[in-house]
């Protein structure tokens, strides 16, 4: 199972915006893999769309040769009512969504530098060092067409904790620090973070294809825990959200929005975010050479509704 392409269908789900292309490759995919069948329905559970129903849900059920239905939803539709019509094998169907009146509140979070003003030239080397800087692969802060400043990825690098390894990509981080919002978490029905960048890949139309991401980590505990060091695996995360974004270049000028989004949990404690550009082809391939791609003005938000649906036994 390619985990990238796991969560690019997930989240086109999730979001209701699967092509008829992809609900059927979603639907082999659930099919034929035991191991996607159970990531499906932790992923779902997560992020809230099982709610209380997640122990109805049987994925392991699910015949091989019946395809798993994906149809196309009004965005009103709740998630949970949405998995109860896409065809997997419910083992009892007696719920009823009742939904309750919701306040939803949107504040800022604090990433630093998001318009990269402060830094001049190459940004640091390596994950970073303290909360709120910016740091990764090779990469400079440089005047981009339309833009005093923005952040150009000059090469691709391999995991530090992977020697020798595949140079699939130039990424930077930052790391938030959600102490500040430890009440909102707490008190909120429903809370995710939400990460916006513009984008361009000034090459012209028709280059080499590389793919950009967006990504969110959520982590328990305290900065001071990843500081200096990436984790090992991404299970030490409680969870993320991601959106990537395939380029060839394009007209001059043109910069694009990328908004990804990540559940947060009460017990959340900091975030990882990451931006990036690389390979585009299959997994553990080199990326192909870059130094035309940029991102700026980097955004992130919270997001808290008090109040949710709930669902009541029939």
């Amino acid at each position: 199972m390619d985990n990238d392409r796991f969560e690019l269908l997930f989240d086109a789900w999730a979001e209701s915006r699967l092509t008829k292309d992809e609900a059927s490759e979603l639907s082999a995919l659930l099919r034929h893999d035991p191991a996607a069948r159970a990531r499906f329905k932790q992923a779902a559970a997560f992020h809230g769309h099982l709610h209380a129903a997640a122990d109805s849900f049987s994925l392991e059920s699910v015949a091989e040769k019946k395809p798993v239905e994906f149809p196309s939803r009004p965005l009103g539709l709740s998630l949970v009512a949405s998995l109860l019509a896409v065809g997997l094998t419910v083992s009892s169907f007696g719920w009823l969504l009742a939904a309750r009146t919701h306040r939803t509140e949107v504040q800022q979070l604090g990433v630093s530098d998001g318009g990269f003003d402060a830094v001049k030239g190459a940004l640091p080397r390596g994950f970073p060092s303290a909360p709120y800087r910016w740091s990764g692969d090779p990469c400079e802060v440089v005047a981009a067409e339309g833009r005093s400043s923005a952040v150009r990825f000059v090469e691709a690098e391999g995991e530090a904790n992977v020697p020798n390894g595949r140079k699939q990509s130039c990424d930077i981080f930052q790391i938030i620090d959600l102490r500040e919002v430890r009440d909102q978490l707490l008190s909120s029905g429903e809370a995710y973070a939400e990460l916006q960048a513009e984008l361009r890949d000034a090459r012209p139309a028709g280059a080499t294809p590389v793919r950009f991401i967006a990504k969110v980590y959520v982590f328990e505990g305290t900065p001071d825990t990843i500081i200096g060091r990436w984790p090992t695996t991404n299970d030490q995360s409680l969870g993320s959200g991601a959106q990537f974004r395939v380029t060839q270049g394009g007209k001059t000028g043109e910069w694009r929005t990328t908004t990804a989004k990540c559940v947060l949990p009460p017990d959340a404690g900091f975030l990882v975010i990451q931006i990036g550009v690389g390979n585009a082809g299959a997994p553990g391939r080199n990326s192909p050479p870059l130094g035309q791609q940029y991102v700026d003005d980097v955004r992130l938000r919270l997001i808290t509704r008090h109040g949710k649906f709930d669902l009541a036994a029939r």
